[in-house]
């Protein structure tokens, strides 16, 4: 905005304009163009006290201009001051401070830097973008936060001080008593509003709220601020959802004196579970020993601390993850995760998601492994074992449920053009034949059957949508032997030479398979 007003308060030497601005000469110079449509010829420049000055020379006369600018998000404002040259129109104070209040600028109004820079205005300077009003930030509020009472778990092994690593007691639970305080949530805030320098309210954003699932075990004060365990057991905290888990314990091993057993909660063998045995649970199984050629079924994870020692029918399958501290002819399937804490020799291993070997040593060597997203390894075989396969990119289930799915779907459509055909047979048109129960009956299981077909079409689209990884790799930090086989989705190649540090990943222009050094991590991340 520029604005003109009258004479009055002119100083002495109104030819006289002086640079107060941060601009250098040239700049200077583009600005009394710009703003009092000079030339270099209309003016001398000269540099008095450090401020280069303008001696107009040629030009009668030029209004003074004020221009007051606030920025968008109404926060600041700015005052620039241009004076009037020989007998131009100028301001006085009193009506610069009026021009503020018509523009509607009263919050915080930094008085003293307008009068300064009116004092400098009057003696010829030309002042631009001064501060002269700032609004007040709002201050948005706080997101909620929630404070575990205890540690969360870690699964990775502990390192003790003399430079080891401790593989036994691998830190992966976390047990609680009835009435423990577990965590407390402390409530999101609303922030305070802020204004603008017009004296405008500018909102505050609201904090945002962490809503938290309660499993079984656990309870909440009315305020839902303090959740507590109402049994005994297992403290899981993941996803924002708080349970405690029953534990079945067995202080000592798997064998004659237990029978096989089957619990629907979590179960923690302190001894080794022996051959021909079987452990079942909907939860989480922790084996502190070893496991024999046994079966271990688990709706959770599997955590086996000592080790896999198995011959021929030995089977681990978990619905989470399984961690083990190392496995020698075993049979592993998680649909989560599989962490080997140290090698792993002749086993079949299927991840539906990664496969971790990177403690000490990181050896996995025979069998067959496939992981979905990546298998991440320090050594990829061992001389004189080093024929296998490790692949990647497909879920390692996806052919049984799509087969399962689908075996459903033959089921209801048999079903249903077996409803169908009785119901040719009927006159539906009267309504007489609509009133009895068995047809009404079989007209409502009809609908069940179509309504199951589209269910289960739904979830056979989703299956086959999500049953190949984007961008699968298999990663091997150290050295992969020669003769392995190395899968991604159908495509597959035999390594014919050592390798040291490299991931293999998938060129979908090529359709192939391709090998990247892992110092280059550009190619592959």
């Amino acid at each position: 905005m520029n604005t003109r007003f009258s004479r009055s308060g002119c100083r002495c030497d109104m030819n006289l304009l002086k640079n107060h601005t941060q601009k250098n000469e040239t700049e200077f110079k583009y600005l009394l163009s710009q703003k009092y449509d000079l030339t270099p010829a209309d003016y001398v420049l000269t540099r008095e006290e450090g401020v280069i000055t303008a001696k107009i020379t040629t030009m009668d006369s030029a209004d003074s201009i004020v221009e007051i600018s606030v920025t968008p998000d109404g926060l600041r404002a700015y005052i620039s001051l241009y004076p009037a040259v020989n007998e131009g129109e100028t301001y006085t104070l009193d009506r610069i401070m009026n021009l503020i209040a018509e523009n509607g600028i009263s919050v915080n109004l930094k008085t003293e830097v307008i009068k300064q820079a009116f004092e400098i205005y009057s003696e010829g300077g030309i002042i631009e973008n001064m501060l002269f009003a700032e609004g007040i930030k709002p201050i948005n509020g706080s997101d909620a936060q929630v404070m575990l009472n205890f540690d969360p778990v870690n699964s990775q092994p502990r390192l003790l001080k003399n430079g080891r690593v401790d593989y036994k007691n691998i830190d992966n639970i976390r047990l609680t008593r009835k009435g423990d305080l577990l965590l407390t949530k402390r409530p999101f805030t609303n922030g305070v509003k802020g204004l603008t320098v017009k004296n405008e309210e500018i909102p505050a954003e609201k904090g945002n709220d962490i809503k938290l699932i309660l499993d079984e075990g656990i309870t909440t004060d009315e305020n839902e601020k303090e959740y507590y365990a109402t049994v005994d057991g297992c403290v899981t905290f993941h996803s924002n959802k708080l349970g405690v888990s029953p534990i079945f314990s067995v202080p000592g091993n798997v064998d004659y004196s237990t029978g096989n057993i089957v619990f629907n909660g979590v179960v923690h063998i302190r001894g080794d579970v022996l051959s021909g045995f079987s452990v079942k649970a909907e939860k989480d199984i922790m084996v502190d020993g070893i496991v024999q050629d046994a079966t271990m079924a688990a709706g959770g994870s599997i955590v086996i601390k000592t080790g896999i020692k198995g011959e021929v029918s030995n089977n681990i399958a978990a619905a989470g993850d399984v961690t083990v501290g190392y496995a020698e002819k075993g049979n592993i399937a998680a649909r989560g995760n599989v962490e080997i804490l140290k090698y792993v020799y002749n086993t079949n291993i299927k991840a539906g998601g990664y496969i971790q070997a990177t403690g000490a040593p990181g050896i996995i060597a025979g069998g067959k492994i496939m992981a979905f997203s990546e298998i991440n390894l320090n050594q990829s075989g061992t001389k004189g074992n080093s024929s296998f396969l490790m692949c990647v990119g497909t879920k390692y289930y996806f052919e049984d449920e799509l087969k399962i799915l689908q075996d459903n779907k033959d089921k209801y459509i048999q079903n249903l053009e077996k409803v169908d055909e009785f119901l040719s047979k009927l006159d539906t048109s009267n309504k007489e034949i609509l009133k009895n129960p068995k047809v009404k009956q079989l007209l409502v299981l009809r609908k069940q059957v179509m309504d199951n077909m589209t269910k289960t079409e739904e979830q056979i689209q989703k299956l086959i949508k999500s049953a190949h990884h984007r961008k699968p790799r298999i990663k091997v930090n150290g050295i992969m032997f020669e003769g392995l086989d190395v899968q991604i989705f159908r495509e597959k190649i035999t390594m014919r030479e050592k390798k040291e540090k490299v991931v293999f990943i998938y060129d979908e222009k090529y359709e192939r398979i391709i090998s990247v050094s892992l110092d280059d991590k550009a190619q592959y991340e």
